[in-house]
């Protein structure tokens, strides 16, 4: 085996991840297949160089949809601007840092919302590679004629709430549910993998739960009123 070359699981500890994500990265379309001899795939330091760009975005708050589309498109040999989604190659440093002043305006957006603002001229498409399952939301805010920073400030409060509802009670739901049988055990990996299970369970019933619940309240606030009842007619429209 040449020295630039790894198994999976040189491969995974080279890049300090876990083989399951390097299988995971396969499956999502992030990380090219390995060259297989005999039973064995072998990596190359090409796997290495992306595995650890992954890990840099997921890092910088990127989910993996969006990682897909950047690296796709740099794989196709997109320019960075293209990349980006920014105006034009040849934007001058002025233009963005007119376009940067104006979002220093929203300091309560997120750093990715903020770039997303200034150097692009889609902001909704530089938004969505970082928040794909919200864009669909955004655009059709945006289409109602919400200037896009109002927009991404509408969906970040929603996220902020979100996340104040799953600190205030995702300890102590998933401490009923999987913690507490777990610190109650042996603790041997057979019950450390029993963990990792009720954890995964207790997330997915955690989740449609809440999700319920948001559809109920949002149910409420979405109900027509009863329509008007004609009071009796008088004589005269008689």
């Amino acid at each position: 085996m040449a020295a630039d070359e790894f198994t999976i699981d040189e491969l995974a500890r080279a890049a300090d991840t876990t083989v399951r994500s390097v299988r995971v990265y396969h499956e999502r379309g992030l990380l090219p297949s390995p060259e297989v001899r005999g039973r064995i795939g072998y990596y190359g330091s090409d796997h290495l160089n992306r595995l650890q760009t992954i890990s840099r975005l997921l890092g910088r708050g990127m989910k993996l949809n969006g990682i897909r589309e950047l690296l796709e498109a740099w794989d196709r040999g997109d320019g960075l601007a293209d990349v980006l989604g920014v105006k034009h190659a040849n934007s001058t440093a002025a233009e963005l840092a007119a376009n940067a002043e104006q979002v220093d305006d929203y300091p309560e957006l997120p750093d990715y919302a903020k770039q997303a603002l200034a150097s692009s001229e889609d902001p909704l498409e530089a938004y969505r590679l970082t928040n794909p399952r919200c864009c669909d939301l955004a655009t059709r805010l945006n289409d109602t004629g919400l200037p896009a920073h109002d927009t991404f400030r509408l969906v970040e409060r929603l996220r902020a709430d979100c996340d104040r509802i799953a600190d205030r009670f995702a300890t102590e739901l998933f401490y009923r549910l999987a913690g507490q049988a777990y610190e109650e055990s042996p603790r041997t990996p057979r019950d450390r993998a029993k963990l990792e299970t009720d954890l995964a369970i207790a997330q997915l019933i955690v989740t449609r739960a809440a999700s319920e619940l948001i559809d109920q309240a949002f149910a409420r606030h979405s109900e027509l009123p009863p329509p008007a009842v004609p009071g009796p007619q008088s004589a005269i429209e008689r």
